[in-house]
């Protein structure tokens, strides 16, 4: 992998879990509440559409970059706007990540029960994001691959 490309996945890899351990969970807890109500399937889904939208957002963007920047001009633009997409996506994967404890989604479990959420909601979230932070994982890194490999 190329220095733009070291640089790129370095500053997600940070930004990601920084802004996912720090930030995130306490604002996404109290949005989940909001629109699942009582409800733990709808908290789930909301946990899914928000991690794959996300994902699909980010692979696009990937995509785009590449047309348009790769072939065609030095590599650090396109690691910076490769960086800017994936500053918004990496923070849910980050939230999904978290290790600082011995129990793996106890911090978002945590901020959930803060804001409200159910049992069933905690579980739900804490579930479905967790899986989907391993995916959100795989797709950042083979989006590096693909465009600085």
């Amino acid at each position: 992998m190329s220095a733009p490309g070291d640089w790129a996945i370095g500053w997600l890899l940070v930004w990601g879990v920084a802004v996912g351990f720090l930030w995130l969970p306490r604002r996404y807890s109290s949005w989940v509440v909001r629109i699942a109500g009582t409800s733990f399937v709808r908290a789930g889904l909301f946990t899914l559409a928000v991690h794959l939208v996300g994902a699909l957002l980010f692979i696009s963007a990937t995509f785009l970059i590449d047309d348009l920047l790769v072939t065609d001009s030095p590599t650090w633009p396109a690691a910076v706007l490769f960086v800017l997409a994936g500053m918004v996506y990496s923070p849910f994967v980050g939230m999904g990540l978290h290790v600082r404890n011995l129990d793996p989604v106890g911090d978002i479990r945590l901020a959930l029960k803060e804001a409200g959420a159910t049992l069933g909601q905690e579980r739900a979230v804490a579930w479905t994001g967790g899986l989907l932070a391993f995916f959100g994982m795989t797709a950042i890194f083979l989006a590096t691959l693909a465009l600085f490999g």
